[in-house]
């Protein structure tokens, strides 16, 4: 069969790699013969991270003119949505309802879904593939989602959360399942593999790290500066050297250079150049103590490679990963990291250089420490959490290929409860 794959790949983020890897792995299993058009930012890095081995096209995302997307949708026999979490406005908090509409920036609800909605007008069928969903903080963005997703055949979520929004503002597809997310299933790269990578960054053999994966969030720096106290406080506690590993190739770089270049981490910090494979970053993870995961997908790399995370709780997505691997109790909000800024009365310089709350960085501290000292027990829990994911990777897999091949699918939710 043939399947037309649209998500936010192709834009140099590891964890969107992940999941298409993920979701090629899983549906080549079950239809050997499958072949793929992956819409793409970026198509030429899309053909050199995923082509290997299989029968792979991948074009523009671009829809001006729709020409060459209604091409490949008149041959495809099912188009995959996602996996991700794409259908988001995180953003409102800095651009309001422009969010949705500002120029030179991806709008992705009106994006993602207009996707779909051509894909139903040429009869062709939609599954949304491990979706996460939120926050959505507009009226328009929830018609929308609600309308396109009933209109699909198959709409899967990867957590519970998603799963109870979509069903909350009105999505009522045949088929409303709750589903782990697509990089569960990948494998961790031969142990060399980590290595070299490892080598790369300054890190001798043998040394013991703790693993960091930051990002940018919201044009803040306050909780930057508190994680990067916790970073110094905890690698002088633990004695770990700390490496910095970007997800994103062009957003993290920069904060993670800022976070190494601390006079308090000096000699003890190291930033992992970017890794293309989301098979390798998976080993390198897999090789650290434990994960300060911020990225949604570090936590999810390191996870499968068995290794505990702490995680920076910044977004719904990061909490639902938290709860789904029994890792809640090491979570720390941002929002207390970042401290309360009163933007009225200080300007952004003044917030800039304010010191963080000492319980932000006592809190992420205290639970870095402690999953450091009981490292055997964190391992074993996360381990019995992670098994069922791993094994039901293929679910959502089994259902596309079903439904690329014309099969019935009956299966329905009665509500959140029901998945």
């Amino acid at each position: 069969m043939r399947y037309l794959i649209s998500g936010y790949y192709g834009e140099k983020n590891a964890g969107d790699e992940a999941i298409l890897a993920g979701i090629l792995q899983e549906v080549s299993r079950r239809d050997p013969e499958a072949r793929y058009v992956v819409l793409s930012f970026d198509p030429d890095d899309t053909r050199r991270r995923h082509g290997g081995g299989r029968e792979l096209e991948a074009v523009s995302t671009g829809l001006r003119p729709p020409g060459r997307l209604l091409q490949v949708m008149s041959t495809a026999d099912l188009l995959i949505s996602g996996g991700g979490s794409f259908l988001h406005e995180a953003d409102f908090e800095l651009h309001g309802r422009s969010f949705l509409f500002r120029e030179g920036k991806l709008r992705p609800v009106p994006y993602f879904i207009s996707i779909v909605l051509m894909a139903r007008a040429q009869r062709l069928p939609v599954m949304w593939y491990a979706q996460g969903l939120g926050p959505l903080h507009t009226r328009s963005a929830r018609r929308w989602v609600a309308g396109a997703a009933s209109l699909s055949q198959a709409v899967t979520w990867r957590d519970p959360e998603s799963a109870r929004l979509a069903y909350e503002i009105g999505v009522r597809a045949p088929v409303h399942l709750v589903v782990p997310d697509p990089a569960y299933a990948l494998a961790p790269a031969p142990r060399d593999q980590a290595q070299a990578e490892l080598a790369r960054s300054g890190l001798d053999l043998g040394t013991r790290y703790l693993a960091v994966c930051p990002r940018p969030w919201l044009g803040r720096t306050g909780y930057l500066e508190a994680l990067g106290e916790a970073l110094e406080k905890a690698g002088d506690a633990l004695d770990l050297d700390i490496l910095l590993i970007p997800f994103h190739e062009v957003q993290d770089p920069p904060v993670c250079e800022t976070l190494a270049a601390r006079p308090g981490l000096a000699g003890r910090a190291h930033v992992l150049p970017p890794v293309v494979s989301p098979a390798v970053l998976a080993a390198v993870l897999g090789g650290a103590e434990l994960v300060v995961a911020m990225r949604l997908h570090s936590g999810i790399l390191a996870a499968t490679a068995g290794t505990p995370a702490v995680v920076v709780d910044y977004d719904p997505k990061t909490r639902a990963f938290a709860a789904q691997t029994g890792q809640s109790a090491w979570a720390v909000d941002v929002n207390t990291l970042e401290g309360p800024v009163d933007t009225a009365a200080a300007s952004a310089a003044e917030a800039a250089a304010s010191a963080p709350p000492a319980s932000g960085v006592a809190a992420l501290v205290e639970a870095i420490v402690a999953t450091a000292k009981d490292l055997p027990a964190r391992r074993a829990a996360l381990a019995r959490a992670v098994a069922p994911l791993r094994a039901e990777a293929g679910r959502t897999a089994a259902l596309a290929v079903q439904l690329a091949a014309g099969g019935s699918l009956t299966a329905r939710a009665g509500g959140p409860g029901g998945f």
